[in-house]
């Protein structure tokens, strides 16, 4: 209950910056809200006032002060796209990456059941060839979920692998692969998943937006280690541009990971809006690296949040609703164009598993030339 009427304190004092007209009446209500707050709770916390009802009247108190506050907070929507990040091979065996992949799809094809309003959104063809193998019947299950729009795809790629060190060519095979198993197991064109979804990826080349304009990409998403703007124009090489998502609070390196939903994750929304103009934002959110993904208490609390009448919208959503809607409503000035390499961080990535990395570049040339072999074999 208390976190209900902090929440709703706090998003009420970020909106006065979207707002400054109205900025001096509304700052007043905050401040009488949490005066009333402070007394009821540091005054008063008698057996009775610290009682269910007693808090749930306070809260209700705090709440009428701030409702001229409610229409305009009810502009802003909180888009939650869930996700379970799975690192294919991070510091585990195969076999623990097919349990864990099971496990986690389980998991969501049962918060489907139970929630019918939930969405959920999955990254890398790996995962959905894995669980084709090994678990035809919960394949089937999930293919009836994206026919029902309720499984959003996003694997563009076969893994989120490292791109700073992979070729061109081998960024573009992934692509390539990746289409004709979306295509063929799901009936997904490529209009269909326009999106590359890289939240783990270690570097994202200058060449990247124009290889994968060519193969159908329209959006990027990215959050590792990156400065700059929310959303940008990323332009390539020969001009080619993706319009790209900076997560600013799903996977943050120095901060960890923010994966579950709680009232924090509208913090970002009026500083986000005010720079690009748009009044909804993304929301990702789902345990990760070693699966997992959204729980049940994250989907009480989209509901619960929801009902704050001093709080942004907070609704199920798929990335692609987003970035098209995006795309669709921003003005041109909001959203910068950036060329070049983005995400070049981690000290040491060049060098660590270095006989790995060898070996992938070793592997690749090889490939070249098996290949050509057999072009000419045929």
């Amino acid at each position: 209950r208390l976190e209900r009427l902090t929440a709703q304190l706090k998003f009420a004092d970020q909106l006065c910056a979207a707002y400054p007209d109205q900025a001096d009446e509304w700052q007043a209500r905050i401040l009488e809200a949490g005066q009333l707050a402070k007394e009821g709770l540091v005054g008063g916390m008698t057996p009775s006032v610290a009682s269910g009802q007693a808090l749930d009247d306070l809260v209700a108190q705090g709440e009428d002060i701030l409702a001229p506050i409610g229409q305009a907070a009810k502009t802003y929507t909180l888009m939650c796209v869930s996700h379970a990040h799975i690192d294919m091979n991070w510091m585990w065996s195969w076999p623990e990456t097919v349990a864990v992949t099971n496990d986690t799809f389980q998991t969501m094809l049962a918060l489907m059941d139970e929630f019918p309003e939930f969405t959920f959104s999955q990254s890398q063809a790996s995962v959905y060839e894995l669980i084709e193998r090994y678990n035809p019947a919960m394949f089937e299950a999930i293919q009836q979920r994206v026919r029902e729009g309720r499984w959003e795809v996003t694997a563009s790629q076969w893994v989120e692998g490292d791109k700073n060190l992979s070729s061109g060519e081998s960024i573009s095979r992934h692509l390539l692969y990746t289409r004709e198993y979306v295509q063929e197991k799901f009936g997904l064109a490529p209009e269909d998943v326009q999106v590359d979804f890289e939240p783990d990826t270690f570097g994202h080349p200058a060449t990247l937006p124009t290889i994968l304009t060519r193969g159908g990409v329209r959006y990027y998403y990215h959050c590792r280690g990156s400065r700059g703007p929310h959303l940008y124009w990323w332009v390539g090489p020969d001009g080619a541009r993706i319009l790209t998502f900076n997560d600013v609070q799903w996977y943050m390196p120095l901060s960890g990971p923010n994966l579950s939903v709680t009232p924090a994750v509208a913090d970002p929304l009026v500083e986000f809006s005010l720079t690009t103009g748009l009044k909804q934002m993304p929301m990702l959110y789902g345990v990760g690296d070693h699966g997992g993904g959204p729980t049940r208490h994250d989907q009480q609390q989209i509901q619960e949040m929801d009902t704050w009448p001093i709080y942004p919208r907070v609704e199920w959503s798929s990335l692609h609703r987003f970035v098209r809607e995006a795309e669709a409503k921003v003005k041109a000035e909001n959203v910068p164009e950036i060329v070049g390499e983005r995400n070049f961080i981690f000290p040491g990535c060049y060098t660590s598993q270095a006989r790995i990395k060898w070996a992938n570049r070793h592997g690749e040339n090889l490939l070249y030339a098996a290949e050509a072999a057999a072009t000419l074999g045929s």
